[in-house]
């Protein structure tokens, strides 16, 4: 894919501390987002309970992932489909970034050509949504992992996940948020989308901490 700019990650990036401790974080935030209806979710929260994030912006993951360990199933999907599934003209809250955001033109296609690029595959159970908020968040997660591998191509992957999480999280999560909250103040889905909300702009924040513009060369889309 074209485009090239001239930049660089630092030393404050630690690559070989912080890539795996934020790929559990996005693997975690995408698990308590996903569908309860399409994914056995809580086996793989309940094997996160108790985990040691050692990054500070990470510590309200331990009380949301203790709260849907102890969770009822059937509670979370009639609590996940009042608010992001059911409505007679769309869901309450549209849990995908282009039918929140008006479906503006090119949403999606940005966000597949970022798969795409990155040899990123939904399957066919959930290639009909890649904007879903769980299935943006897993992605992050896939960056992270291949962070974590090394080699000459990790610069590209640290670099779009700071165009991914601009693009395609830090932007709409907040609307999100703010939705989820004013239809199911205080419910457990508002808690965890508030938290991430909250996780994305820290680590966007932390992530253009250790990018230096306008040294070495690395992929954007």
């Amino acid at each position: 894919m074209s485009g090239q700019a001239e930049r660089a990650v630092t030393a404050a990036r630690d690559a070989e501390r912080t890539a795996a401790l934020r790929c559990q974080c996005y693997a975690a935030l995408s698990e308590l987002t996903a569908s309860p209806h399409d994914v056995e979710m809580l086996p793989a929260i309940r094997a996160r309970v108790g985990t040691s994030w050692q990054l500070p912006y990470a510590l309200p993951l331990t009380p949301l992932l203790a709260e849907f360990a102890g969770a009822d199933v059937e509670q979370l999907k009639l609590e996940y489909s009042g608010l992001f599934e059911v409505g007679s003209d769309g869901p309450p809250v549209p849990i995908r970034e282009d039918l929140l955001t008006g479906q503006k033109g090119g949403t999606r296609e940005d966000i597949v050509r970022f798969f795409d690029f990155f040899g990123y595959r939904l399957g066919d159970r959930f290639a009909w949504a890649p904007d879903h908020l769980s299935v943006l968040l897993e992605f992050m997660h896939y960056l992270c992992y291949h962070e974590t591998q090394g080699g000459q191509d990790r610069l590209s992957w640290q670099l779009a996940q700071a165009d991914f999480c601009e693009r395609h999280l830090v932007n709409w999560l907040p609307s999100l948020a703010a939705a989820v909250e004013k239809v199911a103040p205080g419910s457990s889905y508002s808690r965890v989308i508030a938290a991430v909300r909250d996780f994305a702009a820290a680590d966007h924040a932390w992530q253009a901490s250790t990018i230096d513009n306008g040294k070495s060369r690395g992929v954007t889309l």
